[in-house]
């Protein structure tokens, strides 16, 4: 069996190693160990797979960015409007992001529907090649196109539906990357991922801050009028016409300051030690 290189001592390696991920060749110094090679080696895959990450980060934000309402057109079926994106925009994005020669797509099916011959039914199949996610990546989209009749009865433009239906199929595609897929989420979905983002970018308070903000509002939730006219006036002169505080903004000494002042006003004439 084989030896594995990790296991080889440096003098019975022929110091050659073919690094998959760069597509070049290693080659071991004399002077370095074993364990230096490929903790070496270990520590530029890391960079690299970080790279690859932000990269494909950056592109999925380009593909799935919304398009200008300008580019939006509508759809009436019914009573219901929908919104949709003229398959030429769709185009127009996989060039930007993946460049013309970086993606293909190829028609697996378009023909009438056997169970409803007044329908296209189309299979189309999305190719995006990138040497940094590691060689071709496909998705499937499905799209269909109902035939157009005359009041006689007569084919409208057979081509033009079977053309619909294919365009409609890329589109499905190309949504899997990510491209008008805002279209198809449901409005709760949105604002969920929404709040999600803005959790995460949200500062970081402390716990102790918090558990302090937390009495301070237990103490003065019940104020009257009169009495929060009161507690911002203290905090005028307390804070030297600072805004108003927040978890966010305050410190420590400010809620103090607050609980403080509220006890006096809830309890007039009371004396409180700071």
């Amino acid at each position: 069996m084989p030896q594995s290189p990790r296991n080889k001592k440096p003098s019975d390696v022929i110091d050659t190693i073919e690094t998959e991920a760069l597509g070049e060749v290693d080659y071991m110094p004399a002077e370095q160990t074993n364990e230096e090679f490929w903790a070496e080696r270990d520590k530029r895959d890391q960079v690299i797979a970080e790279r690859n990450r932000l990269e494909q980060d950056r592109m999925y934000a380009d593909l799935s960015e919304p398009f200008s309402a300008e580019v939006e057109r509508e759809l009436r079926k019914g009573a219901t409007t929908l919104i949709y994106i003229p398959v030429s925009e769709v185009i127009a994005r996989l060039n930007r992001v993946f460049g013309v020669l970086g993606w293909s797509s190829e028609i697996i099916k378009c023909e009438r529907d056997a169970l409803d011959p007044d329908c296209i039914v189309a299979h189309v199949r999305l190719k995006v090649s990138s040497s940094e996610w590691g060689g071709v990546i496909q998705k499937d989209g499905f799209g269909g196109q109902k035939i157009k009749r005359t009041k006689t009865g007569e084919i409208v433009d057979l081509g033009n539906e079977f053309k619909g239906a294919v365009s409609d199929a890329l589109k499905k595609a190309a949504q899997q990357f990510g491209v008008a897929l805002y279209l198809s989420r449901s409005d709760e979905a949105l604002n969920q991922e929404i709040e999600r983002e803005h959790a995460a970018n949200a500062p970081k308070i402390d716990p102790n801050i918090l558990a302090l903000w937390n009495k301070f509002r237990e103490a003065s939730k019940d104020f009257s009028a009169e009495q929060k006219t009161k507690l911002n006036e203290f905090w005028t002169k307390h804070s030297g016409g600072r805004p108003k505080p927040s978890p966010e903004t305050a410190t420590m000494q400010d809620i103090m300051a607050l609980i403080e002042e509220s006890a006096r006003i809830s309890f007039p004439g009371s004396e409180f030690e700071g």
